[in-house]
């Protein structure tokens, strides 16, 4: 529906409101840490649920912004690639970690099912318009509440200069699979082929990706690196492109290839990035890693939080007494069913203040949530309302839970001093 305000298409005008709230997010962000520190893409969602049909009605969700949103989540996911330490993960780390998210998984979906099952019965329409049954929107809830937001808890962990610390090196391998298996069990479960071709699939995906690490391990060749210093001060840019030109086709090949999510490919080209500019010129290498996340966290990941808000059903969420009372429910979910597990990738030995601070860094959710709550909502899985109860969830997690972390953890290393 086009509407005119002051001879404004309503189009323009709600694109004018999603960029206003792009704009304004991070002064609130800032001016919340006098009270209670609000990360910023929680206020980004909220912004979004402003301008949206929630409050004000200025932007209708999907459209342009939506899409570019999606570009901004893929933008996500490729930084978790790239600033991937996997040297620095041992292999029983890696071991332990992925032994977690499997436990987790099974703790995950037999909670999702409970839950919607129950839900259900108690009158709340947890299914969309696909026809699917109450186990599949179970299992598509259990899914989303095992990941881990590595790339959106990693800023609060180095800012507290944990990243260096064996903990610290523990929560990336426990985050790193937090953060990827999630998607691809979502591409083996409900891809679009049977699970059989799924698997076979994401394995020669996988083989593919393991070649051309192999490959990019030795760099760029001296014209492209010859090519990336020339351009790097001008409107070239040409290492820039080349980024946004290796997550294309990364997350192209994975979806039209080997019908695999999207953020499949950009964990992938990611990490294959990091190899290939390996033997850059450092400084140059820094500029272009500033350059791609300032195009990232100042324009596209802010659009896909705004967006988020935007489709974020909060008139159905507070009209249904039950419906809100489930976010208070997965958020427990995501805790013990996530973080319990997640604390296995830490030594047998290891403090108990330290297994509670690591079962709140690797129950932190929010960007996969969103993710998979928003393939389900829009391919009919699962209802809005219970959508939104599960990124309220993510969001909530997202308030406390690494504030949470940080309080624990200073306390169990006050005790060793």
């Amino acid at each position: 529906m086009v509407l005119t305000v002051l001879g404004v298409d309503s189009a323009l005008l709600g694109l004018a409101a999603v960029l206003a709230a792009v704009v304004v997010a991070p002064p609130l962000s800032a001016l919340s840490r006098r009270l209670i520190p609000v990360p910023l893409p929680v206020v980004e969602i909220a912004l979004g649920m402003v301008i949206g049909p929630a409050a004000l009605g200025l932007v209708e969700p999907g459209g342009l912004p939506a899409t570019v949103g999606r570009m901004g989540l893929a933008a996500i996911i490729f930084i978790a690639g790239y600033e991937l330490e996997y040297r620095a993960i041992s292999r029983t780390q890696l071991r332990w970690a992925s032994a977690g998210w499997v436990l987790s998984l099974v703790l995950a979906v037999l909670a999702g099912i409970g839950v919607v099952v129950a839900a259900d019965a108690g009158g709340l329409q947890v299914r969309g318009d696909g026809g699917s049954s109450l186990v599949t929107a179970g299992v598509f809830a259990g899914i989303a509440l095992t990941s881990t937001a590595l790339s959106t808890a990693m800023p609060s962990m180095r800012d507290a200069g944990e990243l260096t610390t064996p903990f610290g090196r523990a929560m990336i391998a426990a985050g790193t699979v937090g953060q990827l298996a999630p998607l691809l069990a979502l591409s083996v479960v409900f891809g679009g082929r049977h699970v059989w071709w799924s698997v076979l699939a994401l394995a020669l995906f996988t083989g593919l990706v393991l070649v051309s690490l192999r490959i990019a391990s030795r760099g760029l060749p001296a014209a492209a690196r010859r090519l990336v210093t020339a351009t790097m001060h001008t409107s070239g840019h040409f290492a820039v492109r080349l980024v946004v030109f290796a997550v294309a086709l990364l997350t192209a090949v994975s979806v039209d290839v080997f019908d695999l999510d999207m953020l499949v490919g950009a964990f992938a080209a990611g990490v294959l990035v990091r190899q290939l500019v390996s033997n850059v010129d450092p400084v140059d290498r820094e500029l272009t890693e500033r350059k791609f996340q300032g195009l990232a966290f100042g324009f596209l990941t802010p659009l896909f939080f705004v967006s988020t808000g935007v489709a974020f059903d909060l008139r159905g969420l507070l009209a249904q007494p039950l419906a809100l009372a489930l976010v208070p429910v997965f958020l427990v979910v995501m805790f013990v069913a996530r973080g319990l597990p997640g604390s296995f990738v830490l030594p047998w030995r290891a403090p108990a203040r330290d297994r509670v601070a690591a079962m709140f860094w690797t129950s932190v959710g929010l960007a996969v949530i969103v993710a998979v709550v928003d393939i389900a909502v829009s391919s009919g899985v699962l209802s809005s309302v219970l959508g939104s109860a599960m990124v309220g969830a993510g969001m909530v997690s997202m308030l406390t839970f690494p504030t949470a972390a940080l309080a624990v953890r200073r306390r169990a290393t006050a005790d060793r001093a």
